[in-house]
C-alpha cells in the first residue's frame, strides 16, 4: 500500500487542502462530464462542508459535481445523526449543487430495501470496473476504533464483500447501518482519509507504520486499484507519528 500522507496545523487547515484538491479535480473534469465524489459525515467533514459553502460559492462549478454518501444511519434525513443531514445543514442548504446531482442514501426506508436500491442507483449514474461503480473520489474519516464508512473492526468481511452497498450494525449502540463496502470504495481513482484529532493518533501510527496490528482496523483495508491512499491529517492526529 502506497500512502500519501499530508499533515496540516489544525482541522481547519486540512479541510482547505481537501477543498483546494476538490476545487482543482472539478476543473480538470472536461465539460459535460460529472465529478462523483462519496461523502462521509463527522464532525470533520462538517468543517469541510461549510468551508466549501461559505469559501468555494463561485470558484467551483458545482454544475459538474454530483453527490453520493459513503454510508448513512438508519434514522429520517432531519434527524441529528443523519449524514445527510449534517451534508445539508452544513452545505447543500445553499443549493449550490443541482438537485439532481444529490444522490442520498434514504436511511429512513427499510435497510436492506434501500441498500438494494442504492445498489442501482450507483450502477445506474456510474461507470463500472470488475462489477463495482467507479467513483472519482471518496472522501472517508476514521473512527477511535479504527473503523472507517460503517465497516466496524468486528465485521471486516465488508472489506471484500460481493455486494457494493451493505447493510451492518455499529456494535456499540446496535444501530443499523447502510454502507459502501470495501471493494466499492477501493474502486475509486482516488481515496482521501481526513483525520483530526489525537484520539486518532494511535492508530494511526499502527496504520501508516504498518504494524501488525494494523489488519484488525478496517480503515487500514483501504487503498485504489493502484495500491494508493492519502492521508489528510492534523498534527494532533499526527502526534504519535
Amino acid at each position: 500500500m502506497q500512502i500519501n500522507l499530508q499533515i496540516f496545523e489544525n482541522g481547519t487547515q486540512t479541510s482547505y487542502a481537501v477543498a483546494e484538491l476538490i476545487k482543482e479535480k472539478v476543473k480538470a473534469t472536461p465539460d459535460g462530464q460529472f465529478f462523483n465524489i462519496a461523502v462521509s459525515g463527522g464532525t470533520t467533514p462538517r468543517q469541510l462542508f461549510e468551508l466549501l459553502g461559505n469559501e468555494y460559492e463561485t470558484s467551483i462549478d458545482w454544475k459538474k459535481v454530483r453527490l453520493f454518501w459513503v454510508d448513512e444511519r438508519c434514522v429520517e434525513p432531519t434527524d441529528t445523526e443523519s449524514n445527510f443531514g449534517m451534508t445539508y445543514d452544513a452545505f447543500l442548504q445553499k443549493i449550490l449543487v443541482p438537485g439532481e446531482n444529490i444522490f442520498r442514501m434514504r436511511g429512513e426506508e427499510i435497510p436492506e430495501y434501500e441498500a438494494e436500491s442504492y445498489r442501482d442507483l450507483l450502477l445506474k449514474n456510474l461507470p463500472a470496473r470488475g462489477g463495482f461503480p467507479v467513483f472519482e473520489l471518496v472522501l472517508l474519516g476514521m473512527g477511535n476504533d479504527g473503523h472507517t464508512a460503517s465497516i466496524f473492526p468486528n465485521d471486516l468481511s465488508l472489506i471484500d464483500s460481493e455486494l457494493s452497498v451493505a447493510v451492518n450494525v455499529n456494535p456499540y449502540t446496535q444501530q443499523k447501518r447502510i454502507t459502501l463496502t470495501g471493494n466499492t470504495i477501493n474502486n475509486a481513482h482516488q481515496i482521501v482519509f481526513m483525520i483530526t484529532g489525537e484520539s486518532k493518533s494511535q492508530i494511526l501510527n499502527e496504520i501508516i507504520h504498518k504494524k501488525p496490528t494494523a489488519k484488525n482496523y478496517p480503515a487500514a483495508h483501504i487503498g485504489n486499484q493502484e495500491g494508493k491512499v492519502d492521508f489528510f491529517i492534523d498534527k494532533p492526529a499526527a502526534s504519535k507519528l
